[in-house]
């Protein structure tokens, strides 16, 4: 059960921004567990990002204190330390060659913020703005991002401009400047923020993009959805994706081998392929609260970076609602969102914005080091541990370039596209479900390890991961699918047939006429709460017809002007096939994105009862009862040590505007049965060490967690 919350480290001298003082002795030695015989981003679980986007500010770092900055940090436990060398106005804040420096600066801030981060072996990344220019875009316009697919040229305009990352900028300033900066700093890395969206979220139509993209991929660019070259320009944009991070990582370890590249939005959901070996440390910035719910996507994308092996990664979050806002989020929140990077393998990023002075908040370092210490306390107990593996996602780089080639992400929220595999996620952690979300590459390499797997319109399948699959059904698991799902060849053309056919037991019928459907339940379903009804769906639907495969509930189309269900079924709605030694379920609805986008909770409880005809708790690795929906489950493993964690969302009542996480109500009687591969030894709360009873038969480790607020983590010794 979480600890409480320590006292306030006492402070003295403020001075210049002020600066705590260890005076508790809370993080003795601050950065020494940042090496832990591996590379340093093993080893370091409390990194600290500092925004500072200052091109407007007349006069900026003034009166900084780097020293009593970099020992505000060091008492509040951080470890690694990510700050500015260059803000996206172009702007840079040391005495730079290659760059501007800002008008407004008085003293070597980057420089400065170095040493002293350095003398206290703090870890350091010097943030750099990709793509924005303040000399350049006026004496080469030519390497200026063109948006408009009827020009090849961009007019210079404003102060600043986009450069392409597929222009000559990157060669002449970028990497330059980056080296600059390793010369005069020596920093542990960078942290590239931007360079992802110009292959994601903004096409670019400079003479540099079209003729590469003649090179590589034949022809002229597409400029939409529905041009017939815009799938193979998906594949392109990625490719050049990888080149342009290739190409950072190569220059500048050739400076320093053991130097750390980060870019932002890669190697996440909105572009799930697999990371180089040299990336060392993946974080993001998920849509702050002021228009999402941190929890949700913290936990999205823990689930699927937890899937990726052995590489250290955290989530930004905010201070405040938003990036540039200088309110305060509750400690709760805070200590939520870090529960579930640590619970699921991952380390906390907390953030800050910056004043002008750039010196520190004290009030905000000292709720900062009373989450740290929570981190610090936890740290032995999510060291080395991986995800138990029992539920997988497939999550298709592919299947989201089916549905949207040209511009995949265009906001900070998942678009569509991504709404089956985030409405998977939804159900299946508020339903308690033990989950993991897996790339293709990820899938074909580990699926053999799962007992089930969840096909959420999966519309590209290549021809290793139907192999994976088919074998990974005929020897036992269950695969539960939905909608489009292996309906399109890998060059996204329209299949005559499912590619899984024979798993599923159906045959392909056509696309649904109409966008609204229903699923005809014929008896009421008790223990998941699902009436005997017309249960609605929006987004369109498939027509199967079955083959092998029974038929669960048909389903109803909407008709008439008010899209009320058809007397007569238009088909299977959901079917059920057995292969080999494994079943398939599948639903010929969006259940998924239905859910996510539109759906009440009745269609969570309905893909929860689809998941239990295929994969049901007896044949699960733990299973909650008593438990709320905004209890989530990690379940993890270290040898045979098994580690329980439970996070409570909350969220408060408002109309309008951020949803904020606050005081939580607290939760009771929460029932754990976990699978342990014998008898264990022992239960305990951690990091309290306080023991707990339980019960072992036939293979169930079963205990009743204490009541909790916000954390609660158990440590099952074997």
């Amino acid at each position: 059960m979480e600890t409480k919350p320590s006292q306030p480290i006492p402070r003295r001298d403020v001075v210049k921004g002020a600066a705590l003082v260890a005076g508790a002795g809370l993080f003795p030695a601050a950065a020494a567990a940042a090496s832990d015989g591996g590379h340093w981003t093993a080893g370091a679980y409390r990194h600290l990002h500092i925004d500072a986007h200052f091109s407007e500010c007349d006069e900026v770092y003034a009166s900084f204190d780097a020293e009593a900055a970099a020992r505000m940090f060091e008492t509040a436990g951080f470890q690694m330390v990510c700050y500015f060398g260059a803000c996206h106005g172009g702007y840079s804040y040391y005495p730079t060659r290659i760059g501007v420096v800002h008008p407004g600066l008085k003293r070597n801030f980057t420089g400065e913020m170095t040493k002293a981060l350095k003398k206290r072996g703090i870890r350091t990344l010097v943030y750099m703005k990709a793509g924005f220019d303040r000399r350049h875009h006026r004496s080469h316009p030519e390497w200026l991002c063109v948006h408009d697919p009827s020009q090849t040229t961009a007019t210079p305009s404003g102060e600043s401009g986009e450069m392409c990352l597929n222009s000559p900028w990157v060669d002449q300033v970028q990497i330059p400047q980056a080296k600059e900066i390793l010369s005069l700093y020596d920093p542990d890395g960078f942290f590239f923020d931007i360079a992802v969206h110009q292959f994601i979220t903004a096409n670019c139509y400079c003479r540099y993009c079209r003729e590469s993209f003649a090179r590589e991929a034949g022809g002229e660019m597409p400029d939409s959805d529905n041009h017939p070259a815009a799938f193979a320009y998906r594949k392109w944009a990625n490719r050049r994706l990888l080149a342009h991070i290739d190409k950072l990582q190569a220059e500048l370890g050739a400076e320093k081998p053991d130097v750390v590249i980060v870019t932002n939005w890669a190697w996440l959901t909105r572009l799930p392929l697999n990371p180089p070996s040299y990336v060392k440390l993946i974080n993001w910035d998920p849509p702050p609260p002021n228009m999402s719910v941190y929890a949700l996507n913290f936990s999205l994308e823990a689930r699927y970076l937890s899937s990726l092996g052995d590489r250290a990664w955290c989530l930004h979050n905010t201070r405040g609602n938003t990036w540039g806002d200088y309110a305060l989020r509750e400690e709760a929140a805070f200590r939520e969102e870090v529960a579930i990077e640590l619970a699921a393998g991952g380390r906390s990023l907390l953030s800050d914005d910056a004043y002008p002075s750039g010196n520190p908040d004290p009030e905000v370092y000292e709720l900062y080091s009373r989450v740290n210490q929570r981190t610090r306390e936890l740290e032995p107990y999510v060291k080395d541990c991986r995800p138990v593996k029992d539920v997988a996602i497939l999550h298709s780089a592919d299947s989201i370039g089916a549905k949207t080639p040209m511009v995949l992400s265009p906001e900070w929220k998942p678009s569509p596209a991504y709404h089956p595999v985030t409405g998977a996620h939804k159900a299946l952690v508020e339903g308690h479900v033990q989950v993991a979300i897996l790339n293709s590459d990820v899938l074909v390499k580990t699926l053999e390890q799962y007992k089930a797997l969840i096909l959420p319109d999966q519309r590209i399948l290549d021809e290793k991961e139907i192999a994976a699959i088919r074998q990974f059904v005929r020897e036992g698991g269950s695969l539960f699918a939905t909608h489009a799902t292996s309906s399109r060849d890998v060059n996204n053309h329209e299949l005559a047939d499912f590619a899984l056919a024979d798993v599923l037991g159906i045959r392909l019928a056509g696309a649904g006429k109409s966008e609204r459907s229903f699923l005809r339940i014929p008896e009421r379903i008790a223990a998941f709460g699902v009436p005997r009804m017309d249960v609605q769906l929006t987004g369109g639907y498939t027509r199967v017809e079955t083959t092998t495969a029974r038929t669960l509930a048909p389903l109803v189309e909407g008709e008439g002007p008010k899209q009320a269900p058809a007397v007569e079924p238009a088909g299977p709605g959901i079917t059920l096939n057995r292969y080999g030694k494994g079943r398939a379920i599948y639903c010929a609805a969006p259940l998924f994105s239905a859910y996510y986008a539109h759906g009440p909770a009745m269609l969570r409880k309905l893909a929860l009862w689809m998941l239990d005809v295929v994969h049901p708790a007896t044949a699960r690795s733990i299973v909650l009862d008593k438990a709320p929906p905004s209890v989530e489950v990690f379940f993890n493993e270290r040898g045979q040590d098994r580690f329980v964690h439970l996070v409570n969302y909350a969220g408060d009542k408002r109309e309008g505007g951020p949803s904020q996480s606050q005081e939580r109500a607290r939760v009771h009687g929460v029932r754990v049965r976990a699978r342990t591969p014998a008898r264990p030894s022992s239960v305990a709360g951690v990091p309290a060490g306080r023991a707990v009873a339980f019960e072992w038969r036939e293979g169930w480790v079963t205990f009743e967690a204490a009541p909790f607020d916000i954390h609660d983590a158990y440590l099952i010794t074997g």
